[in-house]
């Protein structure tokens, strides 16, 4: 009754004497028979239950774990093999590179893209090509109408299908939005006809 005189005194014994225990309970087991078998076969299924739970729990840390490291691993994989694409589409650039700058224009970007083989290559990357297409004078229009190997790797690899989006990636759709309504505008305001009256 000493070790269960109040709730806290209770509370540190079955921590204590049988979860954190290295001998799980079994001294307070024995002596609990011997005040009454009803009592040590509670303590003996409160020790169970601890200990269960706690496997349990390394169980599922340790899962979580290997998971973890596993989809880094793909990850990285993964990375790579990306990277590796996107040097072949980028050697290609550099055979249909005109004045050899190294900087990649709009006009070579769409040479490029009426090749199969390099369609194929984006393709690989998860990359929508029509996206792409449509996206392509928009950003060589911000970035003053060539792109370094850099910027164009990094941009191709942010349109993949598999790629969150981001602030980022919405702030820019906002700038391609306001760039595409302002060119209509000025479209319709050059195309409309005069409405002065003929003499």
């Amino acid at each position: 009754m000493e070790r269960f005189s109040s709730v806290f005194h209770a509370m540190g014994t079955l921590l204590l004497d049988c979860a954190l225990s290295g001998t799980k309970g079994g001294p307070l087991m024995r002596e609990a028979y011997d005040e009454n078998p009803f009592y040590a076969l509670l303590l003996f299924g409160f020790a169970l239950l601890a200990n269960v739970t706690v496997m349990g729990v390394l169980g599922a840390l340790m899962v979580q774990t290997i998971k973890k490291v596993t989809e880094a691993q793909e990850d990285y994989k993964l990375k790579l093999r990306n990277y590796e694409i996107m040097d072949s589409f980028w050697a290609s650039i550099v055979e249909l590179d005109e004045n050899g700058d190294g900087w990649v224009t709009y006009e070579e970007f769409l040479k490029l893209l009426s090749s199969a083989e390099n369609l194929m290559l984006l393709r690989n990357l998860g990359v929508e090509v029509e996206t792409l297409i449509s996206l392509a004078d928009f950003f060589f229009e911000e970035n003053n109408g060539r792109m370094s190997q850099v910027a164009l790797k990094q941009w191709v690899l942010d349109l993949r299908a598999c790629q969150k989006s981001t602030s980022k990636d919405h702030y820019v759709t906002r700038q391609f939005l306001t760039t595409k309504f302002r060119k209509a505008l000025e479209a319709n305001s050059t195309e409309r006809p005069s409405t002065g009256f003929i003499s």
